[in-house]
């Protein structure tokens, strides 16, 4: 009696196996950070909300993105204008409106943010009890936003590239 070739996926090809590959994606090599501090002192939520979206989905349990929204809110302080913002990141506020006016959305609308903990230096002031987002900032995803010269823009556009690729292969859509 002979064997019959082995007719199941191999791990790598299973559902499994993307949902490993899609996990190490996620997590991006932290040696790419320039670890100037900009995401820090200029950051937005979700890419382009405003910070009255952002209180409305932090005070509703039952909101898709709740708990992201509320740690959000609870360390990053809005600026008080989009031209204060223009003064420490004019294209990263160019590439946010251009991102919001792709989604339908008003510009105007875009609050940025800086972190409460952010030193004057750029360095965390809390780096060993950091919030989770922080952690695992920045995330791989088409609404990313990179500053210029970030050391993620090129691996995050490359890592959701290949998460694409999975989620067509399993049937999901990419509008995560």
């Amino acid at each position: 009696m002979t064997n019959a070739p082995d007719s199941r996926p191999s791990e790598v090809e299973s559902p499994l196996g993307f949902a490993r590959e899609v996990e190490q994606l996620m997590k991006m090599p932290q040696h790419l950070c320039k670890q100037r501090g900009i995401c820090c002192r200029v950051a937005t939520f979700k890419g382009s909300l405003s910070y009255a979206q952002i209180l409305a989905l932090a005070a509703n349990p039952e909101a898709d993105g709740h708990e992201s929204a509320r740690d959000f809110a609870s360390v990053f302080l809005p600026y008080d204008s989009q031209a204060q913002v223009r003064t420490l990141a004019s294209e990263f506020v160019d590439r946010v409106r251009d991102f919001a006016q792709s989604k339908g959305q008003d510009p105007d609308q875009v609050s940025f943010f800086k972190c409460k903990y952010v030193l004057e230096d750029g360095r965390c002031g809390v780096h060993e009890d950091r919030p989770v987002g922080c952690r695992v900032y920045p995330f791989p995803h088409k609404s990313t936003i990179y500053h210029p010269g970030c050391g993620f823009e090129q691996q995050g556009a490359q890592n959701w590239a290949r998460i694409e690729e999975i989620l067509a292969v399993l049937g999901i859509s990419g509008d995560l």
